[in-house]
C-alpha cells in the first residue's frame, strides 16, 4: 500500500451511535444490567465484577464497541499455584482484545483528535535469503518478517514482526489453521499493530491484537 492520507476516515466514536440500550453513554461509569446480559450472550458470563469493570474502562477509553465485537474479552484457562507445596489449580484469566480493524479505527480516531496527519506504507515482506522488502509475498514458505510504517506528521514509525516470534502454534508446535493458511496476512497484521502501538502508545495500552 502506498502512503495514503487517512485523516478523513470516518472516526465516529462507536459508543456515540444510535440510541439503544446497548450504547455506552458519555456519563456512564459501568455496564448497565441490560449491557451485562448482552455481554453474557457473547461468552463472558463467568467474568467477575472486577473483570467487567476493567473491560468497561477499556471499551469507553478506546471508543470501541463491544457489542459490535470491535473489542472483546477472552477467557483462557491458566494453571496457577504449585509453589512451595501449594496445590496446582486452573483459573480463568481474561484478556481484552481487538482485531486489526479496531486498531485502525482507534488509531485514526486518535490522530483526528490530536490534529495529526497520518500516512501508511506497507505491508512489506522479507524472506530468509537476506533480500530486500517485497510488497507482495509470493514465496512457497512463510515470510521471515513483515514491516509496516505509519507516517505521523511526516515522521515514519515502523513496526516489524518476525515470523518466528509471532506465529501462533498448536500443542504439537505446528502453526494453527489461520497461520498455516495465511501466514503473510497474519504476519502483516502483527507488524501493522506494532506500528499503531508505537505511534499512539497511550491509546493502545491494555489492549492486544486478537
Amino acid at each position: 500500500m502506498t502512503s495514503t492520507e487517512i485523516a478523513t476516515q470516518n472516526t465516529t466514536v462507536a459508543t456515540a451511535g444510535a440510541a439503544t440500550d446497548l450504547v455506552i453513554t458519555a456519563d456512564q461509569t459501568e455496564f448497565t444490567t441490560t449491557q451485562v446480559a448482552a455481554l453474557k450472550q457473547l461468552g463472558i458470563q463467568d467474568a467477575t465484577e472486577g473483570d467487567l469493570q476493567v473491560f468497561f474502562h477499556q471499551a469507553k477509553r478506546t471508543g470501541l464497541d463491544p457489542f459490535a465485537k470491535q473489542i472483546y474479552m477472552i477467557g483462557r484457562k491458566t494453571k496457577t499455584g504449585g509453589y512451595r507445596g501449594e496445590p496446582e489449580r486452573w483459573e480463568t484469566k481474561w484478556t481484552i482484545q481487538t482485531g486489526i480493524d479496531g486498531y485502525r479505527l482507534n488509531g485514526a480516531r486518535a490522530a483526528k483528535q490530536q490534529g495529526i496527519k497520518i500516512g501508511l506504507e506497507g505491508p512489506f515482506f522479507r524472506g530468509l535469503d537476506g533480500g530486500g522488502w517485497d510488497e507482495v509475498w509470493l514465496g512457497s514458505t512463510p515470510p521471515a518478517a513483515a514491516k509496516y510504517t505509519i507516517i505521523k506528521d511526516g515522521e515514519p514509525i515502523t513496526g516489524i514482526a518476525m515470523y518466528s516470534e509471532f506465529v501462533q502454534t498448536k500443542n504439537d508446535g505446528k502453526p494453527n489453521s489461520m497461520w498455516a493458511k495465511m501466514p503473510a496476512n497474519q504476519l502483516a497484521k502483527c507488524a501493522e499493530a506494532q506500528a499503531w502501538r508505537k505511534a499512539f502508545p497511550d491509546d493502545f495500552s491494555g489492549v492486544v491484537l486478537e
